[in-house]
């Protein structure tokens, strides 16, 4: 297992910056995944860790050696691209073949690496077929295979399952995740789906604009985002403007709006009379007998099998998106109560 240290990282192509000095350190053994929206410099920093690309400034160091200026072939990582990269001339066993042809390894060897491995995938029976004639998960299946077979100190994966179809996709996160888990591997995971970071990862980097805007636990970044734009990246949220009513003094402060006064965490630039903007979660919010909440109607609902999406509008017009269980259903118009646990208020950024 290696660990990876990423410091003061930037990357120019010509007057654009892709990669805005960021420093991060991948622990051994960890699951990071890079998260962030097209152009936010997530592959590129990929890129700058696997050799593919040359950094402008910064350094990269595998267990504290700096590998700026070792050649990709020689940084030992595997890796996994999003169009695969199979050769469709050669059968699943000669692919996996092909990379330890290249570090000369004997052939009893070889034999018994890809063995391991492609029972390791599930693959087994699949050796001596040619990638057009396998599905696209197994397909990616190989491409991690071949990944694996040359038993790298890191594995990097970029945007791998953006070619399946959605249930594959679910699938496909829980078996690359117990592969992982299974070899005990440092990895690197290149998204923009939120979905995917989550179940996926032990942490998450959100970036944007080539920095890193957040890093944390799934559950972090979740429930206690750095930001607005973290907020509305990862998930869905109801952002609500408050006004600051008073700083407590055990590191809180009362704001209020649309559900009367409440009591938050205080943050850096508060003070009373200052605007602040609050984020709930959809899923936070319980809907209850008017008498029991915060009266509201429901302007429309979504039925999505698994959940309940629920738009409720509230006297004042705010409208507040709710999310519940299929089992607990409200007709359209309907007056409902919202209720929401205390801890569940999450203040972001002072606006005024």
């Amino acid at each position: 297992m290696t660990e990876v240290s990423i410091e003061r990282l930037t990357m120019d192509y010509g007057v654009h910056r892709a990669v805005d000095g960021i420093s991060l350190r991948i622990r051994n053994g960890e699951f990071i995944s890079l998260l962030g929206p097209s152009g936010c410099g997530k592959t590129t920093t990929l890129k700058v860790i696997a050799g593919f690309e040359h950094a402008s400034s910064g350094a990269i160091r595998f267990d504290g050696n700096d590998v700026m200026q070792v050649p990709a072939e020689k940084r030992d990582i595997g890796m996994v691209f999003q169009n695969y990269a199979l050769f469709p001339h050669m059968t699943v066993a000669g692919n996996l073949a092909f990379g330890l042809e290249m570090r000369k390894l004997p052939k009893a060897e070889m034999q018994s690496r890809i063995a391991k491995v492609l029972e390791m995938v599930q693959l087994s029976s699949h050796a001596d077929r040619y990638p057009n004639q396998l599905s696209g998960g197994q397909q990616q299946r190989v491409a991690l295979a071949r990944a694996l077979v040359i038993e790298p100190k890191i594995l990097l994966l970029d945007e791998p399952l953006a070619n399946l179809d959605a249930k594959l996709r679910e699938e496909m996160r829980v078996f690359i995740r117990e592969i992982q888990r299974r070899v005990g591997i440092t990895t690197v995971y290149v998204t923009h789906d939120q979905a995917e970071a989550m179940t996926m990862s032990d942490r998450v980097v959100v970036m944007f604009g080539g920095k890193i805007a957040q890093m944390g636990t799934p559950a972090e970044i979740y429930d206690q985002p750095a930001s607005v734009e973290v907020a509305k990246f990862v998930g869905q949220v109801n952002l609500l403007r408050m006004k600051v009513e008073a700083i407590t003094g055990d590191g809180g402060m009362d704001v209020s709006g649309p559900f009367g006064v409440i009591k938050v965490k205080s943050i850096e630039g508060a003070a009373p009379g200052r605007a602040v903007t609050v984020a709930v979660r959809p899923e936070a919010i319980d809907l209850v007998s008017p008498s029991e909440g915060q009266a509201a109607t429901i302007a429309s609902s979504y039925y999505s099998g698994s959940l309940m999406d629920y738009r409720a509008r509230l006297a004042d017009g705010t409208l507040i998106d709710v999310q519940t269980f299929p089992r607990q259903r409200f007709a359209d118009g309907e007056a409902v109560g919202l209720s929401i646990p205390a801890d569940r208020w999450w203040p972001l950024e002072v606006t005024a």
